[in-house]
C-alpha cells in the first residue's frame, strides 16, 4: 500500500533560498532527482507488499516511513533500501543518451551529473535515517540482537554525524543548505534516541500479533532470567524455540511474548512459568 507523498518544510525552505539567489533551476532539478529516488524505494517496498504510511521529501533525498517492525526478511529490505540509489544509475545513463542527443546543455548536464552524484553519495553516508545508516542497522540486526542492534545503530550514527558536523565546519561553514540538513539529522537522531525503547517494543508486538515466520532456531537460558531479558536477545530474520536449562523444558517464543503482553509478566523469571 503506497501512502501520502509529503515535502517536508526544509525543502520549501531550499526552494525560497533557491529563488533568492537565483539557482530555482537546480532546485526544480534536484526535486526531480529526490522525487524518483524515493519513488524506487517506494517501488520496491509495494512489490514486496509493504506498507507504506508516507513518503517525505527533503533537499538531500527522502524518507519513506514504513509500517514494518524490523521482522520483514533482510533481504527485503536490502532490496528496498538499495532501490533508492540503483536509481541514480540509469538516470545517469538516460541523461548521458539525452546530451548526447544534442537535447539539453552542457551546463545542464554536468549540473544533472552533479546533483545525482551528491544525493547518492550523502545518503550512503552511514547516519540514520539515510540509506547509509539504514544498511548499518541491517547489518547491525545481522550481527547483534535486534534490541542491541538498534542501540549501537544510535551510536555508531551519532558518531559520523559528529563526524559530518567537522568536515562542514572546516571546509563548507558557509553552506546554509548543508547545515538545515545536518538540523535535520540530528533532530532525527535524537527522535530516534528517545523512542529506542518502542522500536523495540513494536518489533516484538509485531512478532507477538503476526504469525511470524524465519529461520528455526533454538535460545539457552537460564530458569532465573526475566521474560524481558530473554526477549532481548531475539534476533531478527530467526523464529525461537525457548530451551529453559535444569528444567528440561522447550517452549515456542509465543509463550514468552503472550507472558510479556498479556499478561503483564515482565519481570517474571522464565523458570515460573513452567512450574
Amino acid at each position: 500500500m503506497l501512502g501520502k507523498l509529503t515535502i517536508h518544510p526544509l525543502f520549501w525552505v531550499t526552494i525560497g533560498l533557491a529563488i533568492i539567489t537565483g539557482r530555482f533551476k537546480e532546485v526544480i532539478l534536484l526535486f526531480t532527482i529526490v522525487l524518483i529516488h524515493e519513488l524506487g524505494h517506494a517501488a520496491a517496498a509495494h512489490y514486496y507488499r509493504w506498507r507504506i504510511s508516507k513518503i517525505v521529501l527533503l533537499p538531500f533525498g527522502g524518507v519513506a516511513i514504513v509500517d514494518e517492525h524490523g521482522n520483514r526478511p533482510i533481504h527485503e529490505e536490502f532490496v528496498v533500501i538499495l532501490a533508492g540509489p540503483m536509481q541514480h544509475v540509469w538516470m545517469v545513463g538516460v541523461g548521458f543518451f539525452i546530451f548526447e542527443g544534442g537535447l539539453i546543455t552542457d551546463s545542464l548536464f554536468n549540473l544533472f551529473i552533479f546533483h545525482n552524484m551528491i544525493v547518492l553519495l550523502f545518503n550512503l553516508l552511514p547516519i540514520w535515517p539515510l540509506d547509509g545508516g539504514k544498511l548499518l542497522f541491517l547489518l547491525y540486526t545481522i550481527i547483534f540482537p535486534y534490541k542491541a542492534a538498534h542501540r549501537h545503530m544510535i551510536y555508531s550514527s551519532a558518531v559520523f554525524l559528529f563526524i559530518l558536523i567537522l568536515f562542514t565546519v572546516f571546509w563548507f561553514p558557509e553552506q546554509l543548505s548543508l547545515w538545515l540538513v545536518i538540523s535535520f539529522l540530528a533532530a532525527a537522531h535524537f527522535k530516534e534516541w528517545k523512542h529506542h525503547p518502542y522500536v523495540y517494543i513494536r518489533f516484538l508486538l509485531d512478532r507477538y500479533t503476526k504469525v511470524y515466520v524465519g529461520k528455526e532456531a533454538t535460545l539457552s537460558v537460564l530458569p532465573h532470567m526475566r521474560v524481558s531479558e530473554v526477549l532481548s536477545l531475539l534476533y531478527r530474520g530467526r523464529h525461537y524455540s525457548i530451551s529453559i536449562k535444569e528444567l528440561d523444558v522447550c517452549a515456542d517464543e509465543q509463550v514468552l511474548l503472550e507472558a510479556y503482553f498479556r499478561k503483564k509478566q515482565v519481570g517474571c523469571a522464565v523458570g515460573t512459568l513452567f512450574r
